[in-house]
């Protein structure tokens, strides 16, 4: 239940890279590997920094570490992240025909910023410093 936000965060990215056409099966799952290693090498290094502070009361060192690790890490989850999602919305947007339907999905990139934030901002979380 610890990490259950990440692999919310995965399962989103993960519905999104394997229903976008136009990008192939050997760049899917390159992609899929990389976020699968990525996820591990966070956990790893996040419990590795609970397991070497986790005394009472918690040491300011603590919350220095996990802040900093979950922010250089925070890029690498989330820029390819919009890169998917902006890859997307061009094929969306060129491949639609009629001006309505090209506003339409520019409409929704406002609701998919809301989200995209949303998820950076429950990922930050893990670095939460009191």
């Amino acid at each position: 239940m610890k990490y259950m936000a990440i692999w919310f965060i995965l399962s989103i990215i993960f519905l999104l890279l394997w229903t976008t056409k136009g990008i192939t099966v050997w760049v899917k799952a390159a992609v899929t590997v990389y976020y699968i290693v990525l996820s591990y090498v966070f956990i790893a290094r996040k419990e590795a920094i609970y397991a070497e502070y986790h005394t009472l009361p918690v040491p300011e060192q603590f919350w220095d570490n996990n802040s900093a690790w979950v922010e250089s890490t925070q890029g690498f989850f989330f820029i390819p992240f919009l890169l998917l999602l902006l890859f997307n919305y061009y094929g969306w947007f060129q491949a639609a025909q009629g001006t309505a339907k090209k506003w339409g999905i520019a409409l929704t990139l406002v609701p998919a910023a809301g989200v995209y934030v949303c998820l950076f901002f429950t990922f930050s979380m893990y670095g939460y410093r009191p």
